[in-house]
C-alpha cells in the first residue's frame, strides 16, 4: 500500500501535489468551523447540573418582549414557596471594574465584577481551590476570585487573605476558584455578595438574573403555578428556560449580550466548513477520474498476469486515506498558521491544538472515512475495464462516467457560487447596519468609564476641559448607547408599563441633538430630581396620545417626549425608552461624553489625558463611540470576512476540480483534437470543444444557486429588525467572479491541448 502511494506521488505529481494541497486546506478550514461550532453547541453545558439549571424569563403586561430579569424579593419569594426549585441563585453582572490590590502594585488591573446570592455556590458548583467560599455571598466585602485572576494580582503569594480596593471600598478575597470556560454565561474575574445592593425608590428593579436548580420532569408543572400565582400577576406570561438554550435564543433581552449566540452563524459556518471539505473530495474523485487513462492498462496487464481485481481494488482505495493522513498533517500546520497571524480574532473560540485534541481526532476519522468513500468509484472503475477494452481505449466515452463528473462539477460551480453571494449579502447587511443612522449624534462624540466620583471629580475635570477650544460640549450618562439594560417597571393611572430606563444629566438631549416632539426638553434644574422623556415607542406600545405632565410611580414625572432614536444594536426593534434625570450624587454617572472638533483630534487626546492624570490616579481609558457602536456588529463583520476567504478557497479547490477535468478531457480527445487540427480547425475553435461543457455546467449551477442562496439569505436576514433588500445584482456578480477565474484558469490548460503537435496524438494512435 505504501509503496503503491509513493509510486501514484512519483507518477502523478501535478495531480498529487493539487490534492493533497486541496485536501489540506479544507481539513483545516473543516476542523476550524467545527471548533467553533462545538463551542457554540457546547455553551453552558459545562455545569455540573447544566440539565437542571433553568432562567426565568417573563414577558410583562402590555409589552411582548421576553426578558430574563427579576426582582431579588420575587426570586427569592417563588423559591421560597415551590418545593420543586432545589436551589435559587441571583446574578447581577457589574461589568468590567478597575481593582488595585493593597500594598503589592501602584497599578490598578480591570476584571469582570459580578454579585450574585449564596445560591451561586450551588447552581454553578465552581471548583472551589482554597478558602471558603460561603463567606463571599455572606458576608460583605468578601470576594471569591477565580485563580487567573488571583495569580494576576498576587502571583505565587496566597491570596486568602488578601485586600483588593474598588475605587474607596476594600474587599478580603476570601476563596479562590478555578477558572470557568469560555463557553458559558459567568464570567472569569471577581464575585462578592448581591446582599444590600442599590434598588430603585418606588420602582421595581429587575435587572438582576435568576437561576433555578429545577428536576425537568417538574418544569411543566411548576411553569403553570407560576403562570397562575396571585402574587405574580402583574407578568403576563413566565418561562422557564433551560441555561444551556439561553446562547441562541436572541428573543431574550440580556444584560449579558457579550455572550448571545446566533445560530444562523453558526449553521453558516458549519455548512461552510463541510461545503469545502464535499469539494475537495469531489476534486479528489475527479483528479482519480483524470488518471484512469493512464493507468488502466497497466491495471490489465496485472490482471492478465494473474493478479486478483479485489487487490488492485484496494491498492487503489487505499490511495485516498494515504493522502488523508498525509494532508491532515499539513492541515494541522496550516492552524497553526491561521492562529499565528491572527486570524483567529475572528473566533471566540480557542484554535489552540492542546485544547481541541479530541475534536481534531474526531476530524481525523471523518476525513479517512469520506476520504475513503469518495475513492471507492475510481478503484472500481480502473479495474472494472475488460483487457480488450483497455487496450482499445473505448472505455473514455462512457456515459455512465461522463454524467457522474459533470454532476460533480456542477456541485463544485453551486457551492463557490453559493459562499460568493452569502459572503457578499453579509457584507452588505453590515454595511447597511455600520452606516444606519442612530437618530443621535455619534461622530467626534468620546467618553470615558467612571469608576466613581470619588475616582476623579467629573465637575472639575469638565470645568477644566472646556476651557480648550478643541472641546465642544460634554454631559454624563448611567449607560452607554447600544448596552441600555435598566428595564424599569411602575405604574401610571393604576395601569403597569415597563420600559428601559437610561439616566442622564439634564443635557444629555441636547448633547447628542435628540429631537424633543412633544412638552419640554430637561432643562438643569431637573438634575436631582425625577423626571422623564419617553420615546415615541413608548407612546405607540401603551396607546398614549400625549404623556407629558404625567406622573409616573411615586415621584417621577414625565416632561416631554423625544423622537425615536437606536439605544440598542438594529438586531432589536426599538422598545419603549425613557430618559430619567436623577441625583448623580447618588448614582455616579459611569460614563463622561466628551464632543471634540474634527481639527486636531491627537494633540486633543493628549490634552484630554494629561488632563484626567492631573485630577485622577486612575487609568485613562479614552474610546471614539462611533466605533463602540460599530463593534456591536463585529460577529456579522467577522462572518463575512469568514465566508468570503473561506469562499475563495472553494472557488480555488474547485477550479483545482476544473483543472482536473480539462486533463481528462485533453487525454481522452487527443486524437479528435488532432484530426481537427488536420483538418483546419482553429485554436479557438479547439478551446471552445474543450470548454463549452464546463461553461453549461457552471451556467446550471448558476441557476440552482441563485434560489437557494436567496432563501438562505432570507432566512438570514429575519435576524435583524432592519435589514437590507436581497439586490439581483449581486447573485450576477457572484456567478462572474466564478466565471471569470474559472475562464483564466482552464484556457491556459485548453490552449496548451490545442497548440499541442498532432502527430504526436495520430502516432500513438
Amino acid at each position: 500500500m505504501i509503496k503503491n502511494f509513493l509510486f501514484v506521488l512519483k507518477r502523478f505529481k501535478t495531480a498529487s501535489i493539487l490534492n493533497i494541497l486541496g485536501l489540506s486546506v479544507a481539513l483545516a478550514v473543516f476542523s476550524i468551523t467545527m471548533i467553533q461550532v462545538y463551542y457554540d453547541f457546547s455553551y453552558d453545558r459545562n455545569f455540573k447540573h447544566s440539565k437542571n439549571i433553568y432562567m426565568f424569563c417573563s414577558v410583562s403586561n402590555g409589552n411582548d418582549r421576553l426578558s430574563n430579569c427579576i426582582s431579588i424579593p420575587l426570586a427569592h419569594r417563588i423559591s421560597d414557596q415551590y418545593p420543586e426549585i432545589k436551589s435559587t441563585c441571583i446574578l447581577g453582572y457589574e461589568g468590567k471594574k478597575l481593582f488595585k490590590p493593597e500594598g503589592l502594585s501602584s497599578d490598578y488591573f480591570s476584571f469582570d465584577f459580578t454579585k450574585a446570592d449564596e445560591g451561586f455556590l450551588d447552581v454553578f458548583t465552581p471548583k472551589i481551590l482554597s478558602g471558603d467560599a460561603r463567606k463571599a455571598f455572606t458576608e460583605k466585602n468578601n470576594v471569591l476570585l477565580t485563580s487567573d485572576v488571583a495569580k494576576t494580582l498576587f502571583g505565587k503569594a496566597d491570596p486568602i487573605g488578601q485586600t483588593i480596593w474598588l475605587d474607596t471600598v476594600s474587599y478580603t478575597v476570601v476563596a479562590v476558584c478555578k477558572p470557568f470556560p469560555d463557553n458559558c454565561s459567568l464570567h472569569n474575574g471577581i464575585y462578592t455578595t448581591i446582599l444590600g445592593v442599590w434598588d430603585y425608590n418606588g420602582m421595581g428593579n429587575y435587572n438582576y438574573e435568576g437561576f433555578f436548580l429545577i428536576q425537568p420532569e417538574n418544569i411543566s408543572t411548576l411553569k403553570e403555578q407560576l403562570n397562575q400565582a396571585e402574587f405574580i400577576a402583574d407578568l403576563k406570561r413566565i418561562e422557564l428556560i433551560p441555561l444551556p438554550e439561553r446562547y441562541f435564543n436572541r428573543e431574550i433581552k440580556s444584560a449579558w449580550e457579550d455572550s448571545k449566540g446566533n445560530l444562523a452563524t453558526t449553521t453558516s459556518l458549519m455548512a461552510v466548513g463541510i461545503l469545502i471539505l464535499l469539494i475537495a473530495c469531489i476534486n479528489f474523485m475527479n483528479f482519480s477520474m483524470a488518471m484512469i487513462p493512464s493507468r488502466v492498462r497497466g491495471m490489465n496487464i496485472q490482471k492478465i498476469l494473474g493478479i486478483e481485481p479485489k487487490c488492485l481494488q484496494f491498492r487503489v482505495a487505499s490511495e485516498a486515506p494515504c493522502f488523508a493522513v498525509l494532508s491532515f498533517v499539513i492541515a494541522l500546520f496550516l492552524i497553526v498558521l491561521f492562529k499565528s497571524i491572527r486570524l483567529d480574532e475572528f473566533f471566540p473560540a480557542d484554535l489552540s491544538l492542546e485544547k481541541n485534541i479530541p475534536l481534531l481526532l474526531g476530524v481525523f476519522v471523518t476525513g479517512i472515512i469520506i476520504s475513503t468513500l469518495f475513492g471507492l468509484y475510481p478503484a472500481l472503475r480502473v479495474t472494472s475495464f475488460q483487457p480488450a477494452m483497455a487496450l482499445s481505449g473505448s472505455f473514455s466515452q462512457s456515459k455512465q462516467s461522463a454524467f457522474l463528473r459533470n454532476a460533480l462539477i456542477t456541485i463544485q460551480f453551486f457551492a463557490a457560487i453559493t459562499l460568493i453571494c452569502v459572503a457578499g449579502f453579509i457584507k452588505i447587511q453590515h454595511d447597511y447596519m455600520t452606516n444606519y443612522s442612530w437618530g443621535i449624534q455619534k461622530e467626534n462624540v468620546t467618553y470615558l468609564s467612571v469608576q466613581s466620583e470619588k475616582s476623579i471629580n467629573i465637575t472639575a475635570y469638565e470645568n477644566e476641559i472646556r476651557k480648550n477650544p478643541s472641546i465642544v460640549d460634554c454631559t454624563v450618562s448611567y449607560n452607554l448607547p447600544g448596552s441600555i439594560s435598566q428595564n424599569l417597571g411602575m405604574d401610571i393611572d393604576e395601569e403597569p408599563v415597563w420600559f428601559v430606563g437610561w439616566i442622564v444629566r439634564h443635557d444629555f438631549p441636547e448633547f447628542f441633538g435628540l429631537q424633543v416632539i412633544e412638552g419640554r426638553d430637561f432643562i438643569p434644574d431637573d438634575d436631582g430630581k425625577w423626571r422623564a422623556i419617553c420615546n415615541q415607542a413608548f407612546l405607540k406600545e401603551y396607546n398614549y396620545t400625549q404623556i407629558s405632565g404625567t406622573k409616573m410611580a411615586t415621584k417621577l414625572n414625565m416632561v416631554g417626549v423625544i423622537k425615536d432614536i437606536h439605544f440598542e444594536s438594529l438586531h432589536s426593534a426599538i422598545r419603549p425608552m425613557c430618559l430619567i434625570t436623577y441625583d448623580m450624587s447618588k448614582i455616579y454617572p459611569h460614563y463622561f461624553f466628551i464632543k471634540i472638533r474634527g481639527e486636531n483630534t491627537l494633540q486633543t487626546i493628549d490634552y484630554l489625558k494629561n488632563t484626567w492624570e492631573k485630577l485622577s490616579d486612575m487609568p485613562f481609558d479614552l474610546h471614539f463611540l462611533d466605533e463602540t457602536l460599530d463593534n456591536l456588529y463585529k460577529t456579522e463583520n467577522n462572518l463575512a470576512k469568514l465566508i468570503s476567504i473561506f469562499g475563495l478557497i472553494a472557488v480555488v479547490i474547485a477550479i483545482m476540480g476544473v483543472y482536473g477535468l480539462i486533463v481528462f478531457n485533453a487525454r481522452y480527445k487527443a486524437k479528435e483534437i488532432a484530426i481537427r487540427k488536420v483538418n483546419g480547425s482553429s485554436i479557438p475553435e479547439i478551446m471552445l470543444i474543450l470548454n463549452k461543457n464546463i461553461l453549461l455546467q457552471l451556467g446550471i449551477a448558476f441557476v440552482m444557486a441563485v434560489p437557494i442562496t436567496y432563501y438562505i439569505m432570507h432566512k438570514w436576514l429575519e435576524n435583524f429588525a432592519y435589514q437590507t433588500p436581497v439586490y439581483w445584482w449581486v447573485f450576477l456578480l457572484g456567478g462572474l467572479i466564478v466565471l471569470l477565474i474559472t475562464l483564466l484558469t482552464v484556457s491556459a490548460q485548453s490552449y496548451r491541448a490545442a497548440v499541442r503537435n498532432p502527430t504526436k496524438a495520430l502516432n500513438l494512435e
